[in-house]
């Protein structure tokens, strides 16, 4: 993206500024899959210009990308969602399928959430770095999770949101195969990492597949971003799909 935007800047002082035909101009050498991410993210940054009144026009509304290009994964199925209902039996298995089905975060960065990551007053949450608004049903899951907390270690020195009866006992996060063993794996192989997926997947579903959106909202890198967009718009461009593959982030 930062070439394209040094071979516009020879020419042109402003986004609003730029053609079709520069479009044309540095998309021209690029093919397959590199041409592809190259389409994807250009109507992504011109989506976001328009949005945020940089540009009148989008230069880029009648690019194509190439088909199969993209991965394709599908949204869970409501028996796979009510299996993790069904899971979250205790305050802090509910905790953590909350941070991964909102946030879509991560389990390690779950293991590493700690007590100064979190804003009850000003309804905010940092997930690894990433500061974001604390949603209803984080913020109710989060507060039953700290009276259990509180209640059953209130001596303890660790400053990790999760602890264990072992962690508690020390500073560190609660370690990989407890998360993974005994919250985030549950009927019919889903876990965390498949229900972060999946809200993410959502996302791009009910934004119009923006890449730019997820990366902004979930701290996402670009090129994991234009995947999940490129799921999603395979998705909407064919209901039926029924192929998976798996997106690697």
């Amino acid at each position: 993206m930062r070439h394209f935007i040094e071979c516009w800047a020879a020419a042109r002082g402003h986004l609003r500024e730029i053609t079709s035909r520069d479009v044309d101009a540095v998309l021209e050498p690029l093919r397959g899959h590199r041409r592809y991410n190259a389409i994807t993210a250009l109507r992504s940054l011109f989506r976001f210009a328009r949005r945020r009144g940089l540009t009148f026009a989008d230069p880029t509304t009648y690019l194509r990308g190439g088909r199969g290009a993209g991965r394709t994964v599908l949204p869970m199925t409501a028996e796979q969602i009510r299996a993790v209902q069904q899971a979250a039996g205790t305050p802090a298995q509910r905790l953590a399928i909350a941070l991964a089905a909102v946030h879509a975060a991560r389990p390690g960065a779950i293991r590493g959430l700690t007590l100064e990551d979190i804003d009850l007053p000003g309804r905010r949450i940092s997930i690894a770095g990433h500061s974001q608004p604390l949603g209803e049903l984080t913020r109710n899951a989060l507060l039953a999770w700290l009276d259990c907390r509180r209640a059953t270690w209130p001596d303890t020195a660790s400053r990790h949101v999760l602890i264990t009866r072992k962690s508690a006992l020390g500073t560190g996060p609660v370690s990989a195969s407890y998360l993974a063993g005994y919250l985030g794996r549950h009927h019919r192989g889903i876990s965390l990492e498949h229900i972060r997926r999946d809200r993410i997947l959502q996302e791009a579903l009910a934004t119009g597949a923006d890449p730019l959106h997820l990366a902004l909202v979930f701290n996402t890198g670009h090129t994991n971003a234009m995947a999940y967009a490129g799921a999603a718009r395979n998705l909407l461009n064919e209901p039926s799909r029924t192929g998976t593959s798996e997106i690697r982030d």
